[in-house]
């Protein structure tokens, strides 16, 4: 049996960011990857501000130097006459186009590099506490014990519906996804664009190997026709709640999911996890879980905050007000189910 004194369930930026961040304490972490069904779309457009998480971990350096899409430029066409929009004006500086891939790749490195275990799995056949540890068995019969765990399993929020959290939903949000391969123009087109149509979104970006495009619309609103082109994803906002007392915790996706408009996921999964993970260790070092109660309470704060952001922006756009997807967001956005 291996034993730990942390297990973080899930392998993209927050479980990774957790575990880096712990393994720089000095804690015995391990991170159990089991196979995505759906893999990240290829894209993810991030603002000046990543540099600050990724600073924290000792990433910067290598992010800077991978090749990722240096943004200068957003075109958007939402509530009025398009705009054009310099990002170099921003106080965080220009924005970066990345390979979610080459991304995710070089934060697993950074947690190799600080002597992390990966276990990969298929099956979460047990998961019980014993006393002042978790003991969990895998496919294949192995057994770990942790002392703490971590949802980082995205929106799939796999350990959270095991231990029966309640998680809300606020919407119906979908993309229907595409990736373009650069057709190797010298004239490529390098801004970010968005606009809004009536039954949604559209985006697209560049990154190293060409672009993304995406529609984001209601599942229930989407036609037959996009179906057969374009892969559909997960992107509603959704929160998990979480007590106090259970010797876990999500980060990232499994936590809060984003409306992709908001531009916020990886930035709060990599600042957030860096926060959780601290929480941990003192919770692991003092026994003191006051900090764990404070992140808890920061994410649920910071989850509010951000639905009356996305409100006020879907309001910013009136030239539909009446198409069903608009009137859902400017007039009653509000909870739509739990799981």
């Amino acid at each position: 049996m291996q034993a730990f004194e942390v297990c973080v369930f899930g392998a993209g930026p927050a479980g990774l960011s957790v575990a880096a961040r712990l393994l720089e304490r000095g804690r015995e972490v391990a991170v159990l990857d089991r196979p995505a069904k759906i893999r990240p779309w290829g894209g993810e457009s991030l603002s000046g501000t990543i540099r600050g998480p990724l600073a924290a971990l000792g990433a910067w350096d290598a992010f800077a130097a991978a090749g990722h899409v240096r943004g200068y430029e957003r075109q958007v066409a939402w509530g009025g006459e398009p705009q054009c929009e310099s990002s170099l004006v921003q106080p965080s500086g220009h924005m970066w186009h990345v390979d979610r891939a080459r991304f995710d790749s070089d934060l697993r490195a950074a947690v190799r590099r600080r002597g992390g275990t990966f276990l990969s799995y298929r099956k979460l056949r047990a998961a019980a506490r014993q006393s002042e540890n978790w003991r969990l068995v895998l496919d294949g019969g192995t057994e770990i014990t942790a002392r703490y765990l971590v949802d980082a399993t995205g929106r799939a929020r796999a350990l959270a519906k095991r231990l029966g959290a309640r998680i809300t939903l606020y919407d119906r949000l979908i993309g229907l996804t595409a990736k373009v391969t650069d057709n190797k123009s010298p004239f490529r087109v390098a801004s970010l664009m968005i606009q809004s149509t009536p039954f949604g979104w559209w985006y697209a970006a560049p990154v190293p190997q060409g672009h993304v495009v995406a529609l984001f619309t209601d599942a229930d609103l989407r036609s037959l026709e996009a179906r057969q082109h374009l892969r559909p994803v997960a992107a509603n906002s959704v929160f998990t709640h979480t007590a106090d007392d259970d010797n876990w915790v999500a980060v990232g996706d499994a936590c809060a999911s984003h409306d992709p408009l908001c531009g916020w996921g990886v930035h709060r999964a990599l600042s957030n996890g860096i926060r959780a993970a601290d929480a941990i260790d003192e919770y692991l070092r003092e026994g003191n879980p006051g900090p764990l109660a404070d992140y808890r309470q920061h994410c649920r704060k910071q989850f509010e905050e951000y639905l009356e952001g996305l409100k006020q922006h879907y309001a910013l756009e009136r030239r539909w007000a009446n198409a069903l997807f608009w009137a859902r967001r400017i007039d009653d956005l509000g909870v739509r189910g739990e799981v």
